[in-house]
């Protein structure tokens, strides 16, 4: 009887061995994730593309339906805009911590 439960214990475990297919499961999930994350990021890719277009097209599209004078104002309004953006001064903690600018120094003692 003791050989008997050996031998269907060694069956038992060659079964489960052979179903077990562990390894390559996961090493296919692995690879079909990584092609699903490859295609989303195209998806994304393109629906930003996408998104982009409709936004200049959508502003191409209300400046033809200005007049002549509220264009112009329109670029007036643009280029100013622009300018003072540029012309920031840098935010407080740039200013705080920026390396301090060394001062010439001047001779005083000369006559």
């Amino acid at each position: 009887m003791n050989i008997f439960k050996r031998f269907i214990f060694i069956v038992l475990a060659l079964v489960f061995a052979a179903s077990f297919d562990g390894c390559s499961k996961f090493a296919q999930s692995k690879s079909q994730e990584h092609a699903r994350r490859k295609q989303f990021e195209r998806d994304k890719k393109k629906k930003d593309q996408a998104a982009q277009q409709a936004y200049e097209d959508a502003i191409r599209r209300n400046y033809g339906m200005q007049t002549k004078s509220t264009q112009r104002m329109m670029k007036q309004t643009a280029r100013t805009s622009f300018a003072a953006k540029n012309n920031k001064k840098p935010n407080f903690l740039q200013r705080w911590f920026a390396p301090k600018q060394k001062r010439a120094k001047t001779n005083r003692n000369v006559k």
